[in-house]
């Protein structure tokens, strides 16, 4: 009897952005799907032992069943993390209504071959079918881990727009304050404010450097293993940090521009 592969979701529930709202539903379903799946896993686990130990019709039988049900439940359990996304992706207010539309597609069509899995797992009739259709899913797997890390990657760059939105309008109001203000400071303070504006200015370039890195690594998902993606995943949280912390530094600086600006001296 073939051992059947786990799938790494605990790492993909973590890299999943903050829930909240509408996606929270879909974010304890996924819970309960899970804890259903470790369950039939568990039993899977047992009944595939006994079959391998004592080789009766009865723990053939019983190691059957077990398979069947943990596959049912794998493919319920995916699906669960695919509409969590999905959800999320609604929520999102940082991308592109064609970037969305992009991933929400991802997501549709590994919900589909799920669906299509599922009932093929219904139709087993002997471990070596659960064996064959096992192996369906598993090589189809690099496929559906880069629709799912692809839209983890365009979820995170959709926040990072949320905030760098934020603080362009800080900036344009800090801006406007300083023109406005323009003449009624000495040439010193003038100079530096001046100074600290091109340096925010220069912070908010080295934000838009790493949003656009991010960007093209989120694209580079489909046609690699396994290994790649998470390789390619952890570049894209290291510079997601970094660019956050852009954000973080700059609207610091803000906040002493702000500051300096209400005294003349």
């Amino acid at each position: 009897m073939k051992v059947l592969k786990i799938l790494p979701l605990v790492l993909l529930l973590l890299l999943v952005p903050h829930v909240v709202a509408s996606s929270q539903q879909a974010y304890q379903d996924y819970l309960f799907q899970f804890d259903i799946y470790r369950q039939k896993y568990s039993e899977f686990t047992v009944a595939k032992n006994e079959y391998l130990k004592f080789k009766t019709l009865t723990s053939q039988t019983t190691a059957l069943a077990k398979t069947i049900a943990m596959l049912s439940q794998r493919d319920l359990l995916l699906r669960a993390y695919l509409l969590l996304l999905n959800e999320k992706l609604n929520e999102d207010r940082g991308l592109l209504s064609i970037d969305r539309v992009t991933y929400q597609t991802l997501l549709t069509n590994e919900v589909v071959f799920l669906e299509g899995h599922s009932r093929l797992v219904t139709s087993i009739a002997s471990l070596e079918d659960a064996s064959e259709t096992s192996q369906q899913l598993e090589s189809h797997y690099s496929i559906l881990q880069a629709s799912m890390r692809q839209t983890i990657g365009g979820l995170s760059l959709g926040q990072l727009i949320v905030y760098a939105r934020v603080f362009d309008t800080a900036l344009a109001d800090a801006r406007a304050l300083v023109d406005s203000s323009r003449g009624t400071f000495s040439p010193q303070k003038q100079a530096t404010i001046d100074r600290w504006i091109l340096q925010i200015t220069n912070v908010r370039s080295l934000y838009q450097q790493k949003q656009e890195q991010i960007a093209r690594l989120n694209a580079q998902f489909k046609g690699t293993s396994l290994d790649e993606q998470n390789s390619n995943l952890s570049t894209i949280k290291k510079n997601v940090a970094e660019a956050r912390q852009y954000l973080i530094e700059g609207t610091g600086y803000l906040g002493e521009l702000v500051d300096a600006l209400r005294y003349e001296d």
